[in-house]
């Protein structure tokens, strides 16, 4: 007889969208397990969330940007029945390509590509296996177009969609729902943690959006069976940039766009 016992696994939950993941699941009646690197502010969250939700939360502190890392995530989730996964754990690299520390693109191409290729390959079997479980992949709008000084992120965030579509189709003879979430500006510490300095209090379409409101509105899409989600009117606009722009006027407008919004913090 099948457990009635529900899991999500979330990355990256210590803050930001990952927290508001974890929040929204265990309001829903999942038990958690949840991973970051921060020890002490994510075991904080872990201990309000069962508090406030009545639901287990198990912290796993790992980096997930090498193998050790993502094995170790691995042998928590082993003969553990995973009904939602979450990839949402990700960085950015705010500088030139040239100029970057090449250890740093090695760490966010590992945790960007590789680990949710393999978290995603070892969930599935899994759920293969009961005919049941969604896999929640967290992309960028910056996939759709890409900038200078993100270049790297931006391509990780495009493999992202293209697997997670690729999945989709691969998946539909099994009751598995797969979907790519891609939000624009979101109002964590993202941008901090990344060394840039970006006017949070700006109105408009390219606003900062607050991760409920994103979680709330990729949720309300994952019922619709939308595989790729653009939860905010930025990120839409930013797609429709990309995609109908002459190339030229938009490699202007990107980088002009780039060093306007974002800059590196002194």
């Amino acid at each position: 007889m099948e457990s009635k016992k529900k899991t999500a696994v979330i990355t990256g939950a210590t803050s930001g969208l990952g927290l508001a993941y974890a929040e929204r699941m265990a309001a829903d009646g999942y038990d958690l397990i949840i991973t970051g690197r921060r020890e002490e502010m994510i075991k904080a969250n872990a201990e309000r969330i069962m508090h406030e939700y009545g639901r287990s939360v198990e912290v796993c502190i790992t980096d997930l940007s090498d193998e050790e890392g993502v094995n170790k995530l691995i042998d928590i989730l082993n003969n553990k029945n995973i009904s939602i996964l979450v990839n949402n754990a990700g960085f950015g690299l705010k500088t030139k390509f040239i100029d970057t520390n090449y250890c740093d693109v090695e760490r966010l191409l590992y945790l960007h590509i590789m680990a949710v290729t393999k978290l995603t390959y070892f969930v599935l079997q899994g759920m293969k296996k009961r005919n049941k479980g969604t896999i929640i992949n967290i992309s960028s709008d910056g996939a759709f177009a890409v900038m200078p000084k993100n270049v790297v992120y931006s391509s990780s965030k495009l493999y992202i969609i293209n697997f997670t579509e690729g999945l989709h189709m691969e998946l539909a003879d099994y009751n598995i729902t797969v979907q790519a979430v891609c939000p624009g500006f979101i109002d964590s510490d993202f941008h901090e943690r990344a060394g840039m300095s970006v006017d949070k209090t700006r109105k408009g379409i390219f606003r900062f959006y607050q991760p409920r409101d994103i979680v709330e509105n990729a949720m309300k899409a994952l019922k619709k069976d939308d595989v790729v989600c653009i939860p905010d009117k930025g990120g839409k606009v930013i797609k429709l940039i990309g995609k109908y722009m002459p190339r030229k006027i938009f490699y202007n407008f990107a980088a002009e766009f780039a060093n306007n919004t974002i800059k590196k913090r002194k």
